[in-house]
Order: C-alpha cells, then structure tokens, then sequence
C-alpha cells in the first residue's frame, strides 16, 4: 500500500509540472544577426564628379573696376569740389522750378511758356536747330508739343530755360550739351510711356524726373575745364562715369543731387537723382531701395540708358538694347533689376511692337 502511495505521489508531481510548463510563454531567441558587408572606400567606388554651379555670365571687367563714389564717401576737398560746381551754376529760370513741380498738361505747358517771349523764342530756335535736326519746322510751342509732346516739350524749354541764364560756351561744350538734352528728351519720353503701359500711378512725374536726371551733367560740362570729352559719341555711361570722377573726383549723381538741393527742388527728385546710378554698378541682390521706389528707380535707370545710347551710341531699335550682356557693362545688371523689382514686363515690351514703334519713331525724330 505504501508502495502504491508513492508512485501516485510521483505521478502527480509530473502532471504538475507539465501543467506548469504548458501555461509559460517561450520566448523566442534571438536572431543571429547577419554581417553587414564592408564598407567599401573610396578608392573603390567611382564618384562622380560634382557638376560646376551657373551663376550666369561673368561681370564685365569695366564694372569690376569701377568704384562708383556716392555724396557719403566724398572728403573735404571733394565736397568743397561740388560746391564750387553749383555755386558757378546760376539761379534757376522760374520756368524750371515749376517743370520740377508739374507742368503735366499741354495746358499748364503752354501757359508757363507763351508768357515769356524770350524763352519762346530760344524754344523755337533750339527746337528747329540742326542739333535737333527736326523734319518739320515748328512754328509755335502749340505746334512743338503737338509734334512731339508734353514730355519733350518740357526738356526742351528746360533747356531753353538753362540757356537764358548761363554762357554761350566753347563749341565743344555747345556740343555736349546738346546731347546731353537730347538723350534727356529721349529718357524722359521713354519714362512717361513706360509708367502709363505698367499703369503706374504717376507717368508724368516719372517724365520730370528722368528729364532733371542729366542735371549734374549740365553743371560738369560747364564747369569743369576740359570735361567735354566725356560726352563724345561712342562713350558709354561706364567710362563717362570713370572720366567724370577722374576729372572732377564726382559724378553726374553727385553734383547733380546737390544742384537739385541748392536749386529747392523737390525732396524726391533731389533723391531720384542722387540714386539714378545705383543699378549701373550694384548687384540686383543688393539693390538697397524698398519695394516702391526701388521700381521707380530701375524705370528711370532703363529710359536714360535708352536715351543714352541713342543719342552716343547709334540705337535706333530699342529692341536692341542689351539687358545682362557682358559687352555692354553699362546695362549688364539691368534685366536682374527688372525682374527683382517686380518689372518682369519690361523686357516683353521692349519686344511689342506697339511699344517699339511709338519709341523708334521718337528716337528718329529727336537723334536724327
């Protein structure tokens, strides 16, 4: 009996253990984890060879080299220089002073003009001389702004203006001066039309102030001996820049800035003009203008160099005008000013017909 007791006993143990394994989980082992293959060097894996980055045409060397002076970097001597400039220039004809402030109308034009029979007269002889070299003779101001316009009216009574209040000069600066008006012309109808196609707010202001963008042009040649020549056909805005501060130790911007102040002209156009330079020599990405008169000032930049060229250079189909060419420093950076001021336009109405038919026939009527 005993015996039969202690079997039972084992037998039971057994069954209880074998429950017990049963109710437990197994836990899988771990997977061996497989070798990773070597890391091959790079001695032996072909890498291609990373392609070059295109930042677009190198910057022309003329642009390289040019260190466009502004009024802040100018020393004592300098300053007295500019000074100097404006004192010799005389007081402005009152006829002036109002073109800065309006005369938008063929209106307001005619009845600040007809007044005064003397400058009617220089009006007509300087429009109807062969430095304009007009097809039709003009026979009135009426006439003239008909023929051509409010906004080339007003450069050449600006003009006429000037002539009444300073010296006949040598024939060479007779000459310079008379491009220089002309290209002023040409800019200034160019920056009227340009405003009214973008639907700017403000066309005819855009006009005056590309008119008055010469102004410190007008004051060199005057007023710096031997300067003239900066103003010779073939010379482009690079060199007659260089020339300028070689001569003068300033520029046209400068000198023509402080006229405008002397002169108590409008804040902003004393302003459009001290800046009229910044897109011939500064990066697109580092134009320092806000939005809105950064536009401003990219528009008159683009119609003076279409005056510019017209009238030193021979354009006669705007469509020409090179934008980023590395040939032609003086507009190098001007198709990157377009689109970063939000002009992206621009470059398709130099291409419309339209467009190029209105400024082409202005460009034949005032360069000849």
């Amino acid at each position: 009996m005993i015996y039969g007791l202690l079997i039972a006993a084992v037998v039971g143990v057994v069954l209880l253990v074998l429950l017990r394994s049963r109710g437990r989980k197994t836990t899988a082992a771990p997977p061996v984890a497989k070798a990773k293959p070597p890391v091959r060097t790079r001695e032996l894996i072909e890498v291609p060879p990373e392609e070059p980055s295109v930042d677009g045409p190198e910057t022309p060397e003329a642009l390289r080299e040019l260190r466009l002076l502004r009024a802040q970097d100018l020393d004592a001597a300098a300053r007295g220089r500019v000074a100097g400039i404006c004192a010799a220039m005389p007081e402005p004809h009152p006829v002036q002073t109002r073109l800065a402030r309006g005369l938008d109308t063929p209106e307001e034009l005619m009845a600040a003009v007809v007044s005064d029979a003397g400058l009617t007269a220089t009006i007509l002889r300087t429009v109807n001389s062969a430095a304009f070299g007009l097809s039709t003779s003009i026979t009135s101001v009426q006439h003239a702004i008909n023929y051509l316009g409010v906004s080339v009216v007003k450069g050449i009574v600006s003009q006429a203006a000037l002539a009444e209040r300073t010296e006949t000069g040598t024939p060479a600066q007779q000459r310079a001066l008379a491009c220089v008006w002309k290209s002023a012309c040409i800019a200034s109808f160019v920056a009227q039309l340009l405003g009214k196609e973008l639907g700017l707010a403000r066309p005819s202001v855009l006009a005056t102030k590309s008119l008055f963008f010469n102004l410190g042009d007008v004051a060199l040649i005057l007023a710096v001996e031997d300067i003239e020549g900066a103003y010779d056909e073939g010379i482009g805005i690079v060199e007659r820049v260089q020339r300028q501060q070689v001569a003068a130790g300033v520029n046209t911007a400068i000198v023509g800035s402080a006229l405008a102040e002397a002169w108590s002209l409008p804040a902003e156009l004393v302003v459009a003009i001290e800046t009229g330079l910044i897109p011939l020599a500064t990066p697109p990405a580092e134009h320092p203008m806000d939005p809105a008169p950064r536009q401003e000032n990219v528009i008159l930049y683009l119609a003076s160099r279409i005056g510019d060229r017209a009238t030193y250079r021979g354009l006669r189909d705007v469509s020409e005008l090179p934008l980023g060419n590395p040939e032609e420093p003086g507009t190098f950076y001007l198709h990157g000013h377009l689109v970063a001021a939000g002009l992206e336009r621009v470059p398709a109405l130099l291409e419309d017909a339209g467009f190029q038919r209105k400024v082409n026939r202005m460009i034949e009527t005032l360069a000849g």
